[in-house]
């Protein structure tokens, strides 16, 4: 069976394909999956549409609220409240430790 060749140029995406490559680097197109020469051109990009709207998106995804912890905080309000424990923690043993 003789060695398969790239086509050189990837008909997929457009990349250059090394001549020892088995698949393009770029888009990964490769012969199983196929090195089709009327292949739609791939712009390497998956992105939404520009009316995707994220926060329903997160919403239907995950559920729920946005209430960070069962004690009715915020994410945001219990990571303060973290960074000033942590915060004082560092303070008392610096000064504890300077005596």
């Amino acid at each position: 069976m003789a060695a398969f060749k790239p086509p050189g140029q990837c008909p997929a995406c457009g990349e250059w394909v090394p001549r020892a490559a088995a698949a393009c680097g770029d888009c990964g197109a490769c012969a199983k999956s196929g090195w089709k020469a009327n292949a739609d051109t791939y712009d390497g990009l998956d992105l939404p549409d520009e009316d995707f709207d994220y926060d329903d998106f997160i919403q239907r995804e995950f559920g729920g609220s946005s209430k960070g912890s069962k004690f009715g905080l915020s994410k945001e309000t219990f990571w303060r409240i973290v960074a000033a424990v942590v915060l004082a923690v560092m303070i008392l043993g610096y000064l504890l430790s300077a005596k």
